[in-house]
């Protein structure tokens, strides 16, 4: 590509006057600014008169004006101008520029001014695929122009010019003279540079003083927290506000915890979030892999990680307990000299936080496990158990259901702050604690709901919780009737061990399994105290002569006395359920008085027999 690319085919200076007159104005304009480097200590202030006197040379609205950052390579927004910004209008335009920053991977415009050392025109961004689109829609350019500022063969700067909202068409004799500008001027910003840098230099030992002393305050703010209990929210807003940028608070797993920002013009686009979307990239993991062993430094800007900014990483960590990371972004400004020590500080300051949670935490679920054993024992009256269970945020007028979590084997089971851990997953607090089958637990009921539904989403939790384990042998649970009275737990507690005896003398398999009481009904009784070869020999006792008959009809004579007995012992609604006519249930009924002598429908005794057995038959293909 030539180096008039992208400009309008106009000659450059057929007029040799005109000429003359165009570098005769650059060089007074020059001269307006070495003249400004001896009067003011402002670099912005400087830069923006760089920007006006390029604008007026070149006969453009609007220009911003970027410096190379060393460190990373990237262009970083100093400073713009434009006669609607000189006047007042858009008071934000100068820290707007100051968050951009050029020269990333997708910036292929500005890549191709670094690479070429040359003015290059953007004629229309709508359609031209090289600058950023979301930069361009943003400020609203339809036409733009970049030039390199060239110091001893480098691109120290790029000065952006546009005419905001209109395309313009842009001469190669535009492009010529904002270039030997552009070039003049950075021999002026190297000038400011170096005189900065020694200026900073005889001030050394009065800024490390200062630094002192505003490290000493920052310390007494971040102490002021600890001291009256802040939320890990507060420690992230003060943060924000001792540093100017956001911050954000994770936990071990890299969730986050707590964040803040200051705050910036609506529809200002924000940095991306440290999370553990962001932690997975190849390149952010090989960055965290260079830090210490505690993750803690910067990182970034990573472009291909979606990382347009850095960020300071400081660890939450008590010796030998890393909680997780404390994370400021450099958005806004760039990091200062303390940012780092006020990580630092922060960091441990949520450190002795989330340990002190977890003491209390701890001391919370030491109570909540004996509130349990006390509800399920009745050890305290029940009018002290309940201002207990009230202290601890636990209502025991509202329905709750005792579960117990075992295995059918005397396998491992997993702890108890476990399984209460597996519920609150699916956003069930409950009371937990160790019981001789297995483990005990409360949990409460959705008081809304009707019971049935209530106590089929309970159902639902147990197995879902029941299913994030993976131990030797397949967990199983025994779910009693609902509670809503302390003086209900007693019953309960013996309810659920009788359905989990059932379950583990009956029932074996490979997988999980959740039975409920009332699963069970009143054979509960019988089988909580029966052997499974007790059981199954009154099962064949009874309905011995139908369970030989050929499978098809021994099924339909089987399923008919299921329904029968779900149907509340109606001919009818069994009928309507099976969907067959009335006497075809009324001769299935006596078939199997023919084959059992067990008048099933007329003999109340004969009921509850033929009910046990099939209880018998269903825990048996639970096997």
């Amino acid at each position: 590509m030539g180096p008039d690319a992208g400009f309008a085919p106009k000659p450059p200076f057929d007029d040799p006057k005109a000429a003359t007159s165009a570098y005769r104005a650059a060089a007074q304009a020059f001269g307006e600014v070495a003249g400004a480097l001896n009067e003011t200590r402002d670099r912005d202030t400087l830069l923006r008169l760089i920007g006006r006197h390029i604008c007026q040379l070149v006969g453009i609205e609007r220009c911003s004006v970027y410096l190379r950052d060393d460190e990373t390579g990237l262009y970083r927004g100093q400073a713009g101008w434009s006669p609607a910004w000189e006047r007042g209008d858009e008071p934000d335009a100068q820290e707007r520029i100051k968050r951009l920053v050029a020269g990333t991977e997708a910036d292929e415009f500005t890549r191709e001014i670094v690479t070429t050392r040359r003015p290059v025109v953007v004629a229309d961004t709508h359609s031209d695929p090289r600058p950023i689109r979301s930069a361009m829609l943003s400020w609203g350019i339809r036409s733009i122009l970049g030039v390199p500022m060239v110091l001893r063969g480098e691109a120290i700067g790029i000065i952006f010019l546009d005419n905001a909202d209109e395309p313009h068409v842009f001469t190669s004799t535009e492009g010529e003279i904002a270039a030997t500008f552009a070039d003049l001027a950075a021999v002026v910003i190297s000038q400011a540079q170096m005189t900065g840098r020694l200026r900073r230099s005889l001030h050394t030992v009065a800024r490390q003083n200062e630094l002192l002393r505003r490290a000493a305050e920052m310390d007494e703010t971040l102490t002021g927290l600890v001291l009256t209990g802040a939320s890990l929210g507060q420690i992230a807003e003060a943060v924000t506000k001792l540093t100017g940028k956001p911050c954000e608070i994770y936990g071990a797993d890299h969730r986050r915890l707590a964040a803040a920002s200051p705050a910036t013009p609506r529809g200002e686009p924000q940095p991306r979030t440290f999370d553990a979307g962001v932690r997975s990239h190849p390149a952010v993991r090989e960055a965290l892999e260079g830090l210490d062993d505690r993750e803690s430094g910067v990182v970034g800007p990573l472009p291909e990680a979606g990382l347009t900014h850095r960020y300071l990483l400081a660890a939450i960590a008590t010796r030998d307990d890393l909680w997780g990371s404390l994370v400021v972004v450099e958005h806004g400004s760039r990091f200062g000299p303390l940012d780092a020590h006020i990580a630092r500080r922060a960091a441990a300051n949520v450190a002795l936080e989330l340990a002190a949670e977890r003491r209390a935490a701890r001391a919370e679920w030491d109570a909540r496990g004996s509130l349990a054993g006390q509800l399920i024992r009745a050890t305290s009256d029940f009018g002290a158990i309940t201002r207990r269970a009230q202290y601890l945020g636990v209502d025991l007028r509202a329905p709750h259901v005792v579960c117990i979590v075992g295995t059918r084997s005397d396998a491992g089971l997993p702890a108890v702050a476990d399984v209460a851990a597996a519920f609150a997953q699916r956003e069930r607090r409950v009371l937990a604690t160790a019981v001789a089958e297995g483990v005990l637990v409360i949990l409460p009921l959705d008081a809304d709901a009707p019971p049935l539904e209530a106590m089929a989403a309970a159902r639902d939790d147990v197995e879902q919780a029941l299913d994030r384990f993976r131990t030797e042998a397949p967990l199983v649970a025994g779910i009693a009737s609902r509670c809503t009275d302390a003086s209900h737990y007693v019953r309960a507690h013996e309810e659920a061990r009788q359905v989990m005896r059932c379950v583990q003398a009956f029932a074996g398999g490979d997988r999980s399994l959740v039975l409920a009481a009332e699963d069970l009904g009143a054979g509960r009784l019988f089988l909580a105290s029966s052997s499974r070869a007790e059981a199954e020999r009154f099962a064949d006792d009874a309905l011995g002569a139908l369970l030989r008959l050929e499978n098809d009809a021994k099924g339909d004579l089987l399923h008919t006395l299921a329904v029968f007995f779900d149907s509340s012992r109606s001919v009818r609604n069994t009928a309507l359920a099976l969907g067959v006519h009335e006497n075809t249930i009324r001769y299935r009924l006596a078939r199997i008085h023919e084959l059992t002598g067990l008048a099933v429908g007329s003999d109340s005794a004969d009921d509850l027999t033929a009910h046990v057995a099939l209880l018998v038959l269903r825990l048996g293909r639970l096997a």
